[in-house]
């Protein structure tokens, strides 16, 4: 058992330090948010069986590869990269809600915190934005839903958060 642990903690060392190796832009901090996403969802992607292994699985799944080719991008696509990865976690982040309201209460919390981790990527992937956007206005406009979004965390449930925070997705995107 203590084996299999060390082993298993090796192994995540290991591919983190890949993935921040594969990471094309000089910024360690946005290498290490994209590194932390993919983590995430990796972890939400383990806890989805039983009844939750079907099409939510699958759009997160999907929705990882988006993330981790963020780390593949070039300065001039990376905006764009994150944008699409953006999106598709908004997408996974719908399709598991979405098939977790269908299921029995015996699921309540596998799908929770699957849904914890899906908000988890997309609040990265949002913070991730903000570190590589230049200076400007939609730099600020980011800035400030975000600024927004922290005092709403501190008032509300956090199912209510996690839509907060998938609303917001929705608005970063529309301004980048």
């Amino acid at each position: 058992m203590f084996f299999s642990r060390i082993a298993n903690l090796v192994t995540v060392l290991i591919t983190s330090e890949a993935i921040a190796d594969e990471c094309k832009i000089g910024n360690e901090k946005f290498c290490g948010l994209i590194d932390d996403a993919h983590e995430a969802n990796g972890e939400g992607i383990k806890l989805m069986n039983g009844a939750l292994d079907g099409k939510g699985k699958k759009t997160l799944e999907l929705a990882d590869d988006f993330v981790t080719a963020v780390l593949e991008a070039r300065e001039k696509q990376v905006i764009a990269a994150l944008k699409i990865a953006l999106e598709e976690e908004l997408n996974a982040y719908v399709r598991v809600k979405g098939e977790c309201s269908a299921l029995d209460g015996s699921y309540s919390k596998p799908c929770d915190d699957v849904l914890f981790s899906v908000g988890y990527v997309i609040a990265g992937l949002i913070e991730a934005i903000v570190e590589v956007l230049p200076d400007g206005e939609r730099k600020t406009k980011v800035d400030k839903l975000i600024s927004d979004l922290i005092s709403y965390m501190l008032d509300v449930p956090e199912s209510e958060y996690r839509d907060k925070l998938h609303d917001t997705g929705k608005q970063v995107l529309e301004i980048i």
